[in-house]
């Protein structure tokens, strides 16, 4: 049964607006432990780097509770000032924060280390999340128009290997060239490839890549976790295995969105304990 908006929009209100916010208040919390000598003296520029990331950090904070209660998540794109302000954000606190896990404002100790890990991470998930927030709010407003072009498909399989990350992707020596616009089709692919990441609990994934005709399948196969997946629900916007997972619930509804959008199709199976298995279908020529 499909997801009506009003159970969407308190399903939101409820899981992913703290999901949105925990982050940049986790890193404004750090920078003041780091400030006070939580996690071991720090010299004058160690301090000064660590300010500038919590005064950008308190900006970040500003700007998400402005999208959550002013605009509201489907409506961030339809004020570009809002991607203006986020970049003009996040960009120069990760600049400073790249300087000073890199010691040029010098050395950190262990657990001033552990502690830039956990901020470096925080800012990556609220880098994701917002990065997703804009495509759905795209999407929502129809603002988006797909190139129809041909291109390597290899990309995609090396957007999705980049995405796995420490997760082991067997070589495919097929070759094929896809239809459709490259730049949104490999975001897609990454979304994929980031849900089996972070939900499969895998140390190996499969690929398989098959032509027929003016279609091509790319088939990723997991032997994870798997979960109970129902072919409406598993895909729409918002919706997640797990309370718990992290994330907002968008990537699999974005990654779907863009290969319709390029006249492909995506599936999914998942059964609890047996594995995960997504299917993409794409336009090729022959």
């Amino acid at each position: 049964m499909r997801v009506s908006v009003e159970i969407e929009s308190r399903y939101v209100a409820n899981i992913s607006y703290n999901k949105l916010l925990d982050p940049v208040s986790d890193i404004i919390t750090l920078m003041e432990s780091m400030m006070a000598g939580a996690f071991g003296a720090t010299t004058g520029d160690q301090r000064e780097c660590c300010k500038r990331i919590h005064a950008y950090s308190w900006g970040l904070h500003t700007l998400v509770m402005d999208v959550i209660t002013s605009l509201g998540i489907e409506n961030a794109a339809t004020r570009p000032l809002v991607l203006e302000r986020f970049n003009a954000l996040n960009h120069p606190a990760k600049a400073a924060l790249d300087n000073l896990s890199a010691g040029f404002d010098g050395p950190l100790g262990e657990e001033q280390q552990a502690t830039i890990s956990h901020v470096i991470e925080a800012f990556q998930s609220i880098e994701h999340m917002m990065t997703n927030i804009w495509h759905y709010s795209l999407l929502r407003h129809d603002m988006l128009e797909y190139a129809d072009d041909e291109f390597d498909g290899s990309v995609l399989i090396h957007r999705i290997r980049s995405a796995l990350r420490d997760i082991m992707l067997p070589e495919v020596d097929t070759r094929f060239c896809a239809i459709g616009d490259e730049k949104y089709l490999s975001y897609a692919c990454g979304e994929i490839a980031r849900n089996i990441r972070l939900h499969a609990d895998v140390e190996e994934a499969r690929i398989k890549v098959q032509e027929f005709g003016y279609k091509t399948d790319i088939a990723i196969l997991d032997r994870g976790r798997g979960f109970r997946a129902t072919s409406d629900a598993t895909v729409e916007p918002f919706w997640q295995s797990r309370e718990a997972d992290p994330g907002l619930g968008l990537g699999l509804y974005l990654a779907r969105r863009h290969i319709e959008g390029c006249g492909g199709r995506l599936q999914l199976g998942s059964r609890p304990g047996k594995g995960t298995l997504v299917k993409i279908s794409l336009p090729c020529l022959p």
